[in-house]
């Protein structure tokens, strides 16, 4: 698979799980409290100013109104009545004041019926949801119903409450210390008036994100990119080894290179020689005309080329650039093993040297030692099939290796001829 094809199929992986992902009782609560969508987008709060009046001990009436409580969903609306702290039925009901048994008695009072008058629930948080506190307030009988924390906190929930429920009383939630003063000072006998008046509304945006979703999206993206990552460093780790069989590759093709070029002959131009005379011949490399005394490298396909001229080329290419004849092939050098399995040399050389350890067969083997032209049994072309085949370097690489390292050592070149002496 190509990079392109495993980075798109990643991002489609990880859309779709962002999108489909949700966790169970979703579509419960999209029931019940509005779309999910519009709760993680927008959000809106009321302030409750709650306005305590109660007569102390002395007879001095005292009132005290503070911005501390915030409206629940559902109906929102100011209201007035004398504060009952509620607690369970039972003999163990003085301790439970969460309002979620039926029915409520007053703390105050347990075995007098609840006020006629209007009057607010105050009930502790705990051991039950929001929803069923406020239902048994509003069967009760009350106006408000005031619900305070049951913890030391600076910040203020807004209590999920259903919105189609029919019910006209309005909800606060406030503060620990807030809701333990009320209650003590009615435990005590006092007389206390709660008025609950509508104050600001704000709106923010609501960090409502699913736990479990963002936790599922995580895990899927670490999960693909550790899958990406071991992808490509397999990918540069074949590559590398590709590079580097291909360079050893490229190696010994010059090194067999230079061994068939020891066996080109060359000559040096005399004054006699049809390349000189007349209008004369050029070299089809430099397309410059030859002149007496330069050394020429005659191939046998009977093309002639400067040597200073067709020599690099020979190296790099190991064909005449005219014919395309394979110097290689003729001489009898025939590449053993094959493009496609570049990377299986390694693997092929140590199981040959363990069958026979005084064996070193190399890859490009001379089969043949006369000058004729020959198949030797193969049929594969030692040329690159594609033009990357060898790198830049492969002259410089050829030039740093001695001519007869690996098989059959070179044969010494010739000296050429001294140029014969004009005529008078």
């Amino acid at each position: 698979m190509r990079s392109e094809e495993l980075w798109c199929s990643i991002a489609a992986l990880g859309w779709i799980a962002l999108v489909g992902c949700h966790a169970p009782g979703s579509e419960l609560e999209s029931v019940r409290y509005g779309p999910a969508e519009e709760r993680a987008t927008f959000d809106t709060f009321t302030v409750a100013n709650i306005n305590i009046t109660y007569e102390d001990e002395h007879g001095v009436m005292y009132t005290e109104i503070s911005e501390s409580g915030k409206y629940g969903e559902g109906y929102i609306g100011s209201s007035r009545g004398v504060a009952v702290h509620v607690r369970a039925k039972g003999p163990d009901g003085d301790r439970d004041h969460t309002g979620c048994t039926w029915p409520l008695l007053s703390a105050a009072a347990p075995n007098e019926p609840l006020p006629t008058e209007p009057w607010i629930a105050v009930i502790k948080r705990g051991s039950c949801n929001f929803e069923i506190k406020v239902q048994n307030a509003w069967k009760a009988n009350a106006t408000a119903v005031l619900v305070y924390n049951d913890r030391d906190t600076t910040l203020l929930e807004k209590m999920k409450l259903s919105t189609d429920n029919g019910r006209n009383i309005s909800a606060v939630f406030t503060y620990k210390w807030k809701g333990e003063e009320i209650t003590r000072l009615i435990d005590n006998g006092t007389r206390v008036m709660i008025g609950i008046i509508k104050g600001r509304t704000f709106a923010n945006v609501s960090n409502n994100i699913n736990k479990t979703s963002v936790l599922f999206v995580s895990i899927s993206f670490i999960v693909l990119m550790v899958i990406s990552l071991a992808w490509l460093v397999f990918y540069y780790i074949q590559r590398f080894r590709y590079i580097h069989a291909k360079d050893r590759l490229s190696k010994r093709l010059c090194c067999a290179a230079k061994k068939a070029l020891s066996k080109i002959p060359v000559k040096s131009l005399k004054t006699d020689d049809r390349e000189v005379q007349g209008d004369g011949e050029c070299c089809a490399i430099c397309i410059e005309p030859y002149k007496v005394s330069e050394t020429l490298r005659s191939l046998p396909c009977r093309h002639d080329f400067h040597k200073n001229c067709i020599d690099p080329w020979l190296l790099e290419h190991r064909t005449c650039p005219m014919c395309k004849m394979d110097i290689l092939k003729y001489y009898g050098f025939v590449y053993t093993g094959s493009q496609e399995s570049i990377l299986q040399l390694d693997v092929e050389e140590a199981r040959s040297r363990a069958l026979s350890p005084a064996r070193n067969r190399h890859p490009l083997t001379l089969l043949t030692s006369d000058n004729s032209y020959s198949e030797a049994g193969s049929s594969r072309s030692s040329r690159a099939s594609s033009p990357d085949e060898l790198v830049p370097s492969l002259a410089r690489s050829c030039a740093s290796s001695p001519s007869g390292s690996r098989g059959e050592p070179s044969r010494p070149q010739e000296p050429a001829p001294a140029p014969a002496a004009p005529q008078p």
